[in-house]
């Protein structure tokens, strides 16, 4: 009797085999790290009871209280209404509080309370020992490089 054969495990289909393709691969190579470097980041925040969007927001806030909700949904790239959802739930978890512009009434001001500014800065630095230990693979040359370059395929996105 033959031992039985394990299946071979079938190649990954090639995208696009053409050698000229660089910008085709490149975009999926950084579509494929920016969701491994969501996940590893958003694991991270886990511990300490947060979403990768609130802390952005608690960050945000941390260098700049008294932002509009409008101004937070232009720096975090989402839609306003995206954001009053996230502010929402801030809010009802006791990080953010809304407060009424003194100048229009019909805006609301966002700042951090004492547990939201307690939470950024017991949760940033495990972000920003994980962010270090993965990009410091690379130089600070190399860094340069690398945020020159994202500037300016992010330029070419919006234009």
């Amino acid at each position: 009797m033959s031992p039985t054969r394990k299946p071979e495990k079938p190649a990954l289909p090639v995208l696009n085999d053409d050698p000229r393709s660089w910008d085709f691969r490149a975009a999926v190579a950084m579509l494929r790290l920016h969701g491994r470097l969501e996940r590893c980041l958003s694991d991270g925040l886990a511990a300490h009871g947060l979403t990768l969007a609130q802390f952005d927001v608690l960050m945000t806030l941390c260098h700049g209280e008294g932002i509009t909700q409008q101004e937070l949904a232009e720096w975090l790239l989402v839609t306003k209404a995206n954001v009053v959802g996230l502010i929402d739930r801030v809010e009802a978890a006791g990080w953010v509080e809304r407060r009424a512009d003194p100048e229009d009434r019909r805006v609301k001001r966002l700042y951090l309370t004492d547990a939201g500014r307690k939470l950024a800065r017991k949760a940033q630095p495990g972000q920003h020992a994980l962010v270090r230990r993965i990009f410091g693979r690379l130089s600070e040359a190399e860094l340069r490089q690398l945020h020159a370059m994202l500037a300016r395929l992010e330029e070419a996105c919006s234009g």
